[in-house]
């Protein structure tokens, strides 16, 4: 027991520690569920001090701890997250974002049954969801935090109604001060249970409704969730598989640029989608619909410039360089931007054969200047799609390579004709 007191008093002197560490995991899939249009309650805790006594006690009969260390390493949860979804169906992209967005150690499919004699006999699964131990990845933590990557989160996956059957349950069950409940009080969990699973079979019902709404209709889409539900089913419709995730990405900027430019609707995308790579994991859906846009009128990077400002201006997530002004004339940003624009619009053929690999030897840059050209290209797509902007020397140097190459196309072009004329 005195160990359990040490841990117990060491714990407490370090909460502030796991509630920062479960707010910033907790901030960091709120923000990301968010920009990719996926619905769901995230609420994040540091684990309370009687809980975590409690449950230190009765594992310490199982466990014998010898140190403080050894119980650290044994409760994962001391820093939790609980990602509440609206529809159940949305699992597998939850999924793939956790794998992808974090380092994950375990996972942990529920439901489990009760482990305690005289167990209730349910009639329905119980608690259904996906636990996950992860830690963060320390590139998308502040230097002032990357010590966080050390340490263990639980995120908690399962429908609304699943989790709040759980707390209940868990409050009742788990608790209880006699170990366990009687059978009539089991028994009403367990029908309250059914109503969650019955309520959860009727959101995957509305859900199926409303993406039959999208799909089928001719209006505009309401907000960013109903484009990303289109792309999503879209895109696995297209390719009648399930064994990879479709990478969207960000639908929120995506949502406020269509309207603007009156894209905003199924039969306005379903055109640029034809010319999307929709299985492409090397770019988003979402910048490639974009892009194709901007490829067809470079006017518009304009409207875009403004879209991601006014999506920056309530995004509480959104990093310092995220959303500034590409036109802004401080330093080499907006230089840079008027250039590349400038260029798209006078060699725009040119430059989509380079960025695309396609074979055209009508022009007479190199290999050399090709990669350069790609390398600006990510330069671009930094200040377009990133939350960092390159270094004013990388913008300078692209800037005026950029103006060499129109130059030298430029002067191709004008003795290709002279040639003709000649001919």
């Amino acid at each position: 027991m005195a160990l359990i007191s040490e841990f117990i008093d060491d714990y407490r002197s370090k909460i502030n520690h796991y509630e920062h560490l479960a707010q910033t995991c907790a901030c960091q899939c709120e923000s990301a569920l968010k920009r990719r249009g996926l619905r769901a309650l995230v609420t994040y805790r540091a684990k309370k001090i009687d809980s975590l006594a409690t449950k230190v006690a009765n594992r310490a009969q199982e466990k014998a701890y010898q140190t403080i260390d050894e119980i650290y390493e044994d409760i994962v949860d001391l820093a939790g997250v609980r990602i509440a979804l609206y529809f159940p169906g949305d699992r597998e992209e939850i999924d793939h974002f956790i794998r992808s967005h974090f380092n994950v150690d375990h996972v942990k499919d529920f439901p489990e049954a009760l482990q305690h004699p005289g167990a209730y006999q349910k009639r329905f699964l119980g608690y259904v969801g996906r636990h996950y131990r992860l830690r963060l990845k320390p590139e998308t933590l502040a230097p002032i935090d990357r010590h966080l990557a050390n340490y263990v989160i639980e995120v908690q996956v399962g429908s609304v109604l699943m989790h709040a059957w759980a707390e209940v349950e868990h409050d009742l069950v788990y608790k209880s001060t006699e170990g366990f409940l009687s059978q009539d009080e089991y028994a009403i969990l367990d029908e309250l249970n059914g109503l969650m699973h019955a309520g959860e079979i009727a959101l995957e019902r509305l859900q199926t409704a409303a993406k039959r709404r999208i799909n089928t209709e001719r209006q505009p889409f309401s907000n960013h969730y109903e484009l990303s539900s289109y792309l999503y089913d879209h895109v696995r419709k297209l390719f009648h598989r399930n064994d990879s995730e479709p990478y969207i990405g960000r639908t929120d900027v995506l949502f406020h640029f269509l309207k603007e430019v009156g894209l905003n609707s199924v039969p306005a995308l379903k055109p640029i989608l034809q010319k999307c790579d929709l299985d492409s994991k090397a770019q988003p859906l979402a910048e490639q619909i974009i892009d194709q846009i901007l490829r067809a009128d470079p006017d518009l990077y304009a409207t875009y410039n403004e879209a991601r400002i006014e999506v920056g201006r309530s995004d509480p997530y959104g990093a310092p360089d995220e959303y500034v002004s590409y036109f802004s004339d401080e330093e080499n940003l907006g230089s840079f931007m008027r250039q590349w624009i400038a260029s798209e619009r006078v060699i725009g053929d040119t430059l989509n054969h380079v960025l695309n690999g396609e074979a055209n030897h009508n022009h007479p840059l190199d290999e050399s200047d090709i990669e350069k050209l790609k390398s600006i290209h990510k330069l671009r797509n930094e200040i377009l799609y990133g939350d960092r902007l390159p270094s004013e020397d990388d913008m300078a140097k692209a800037q005026a390579f950029l103006q060499r190459i129109m130059d030298l196309l430029r002067q191709s072009n004008t003795e290709g004709k002279m040639q003709e004329r000649k001919a």
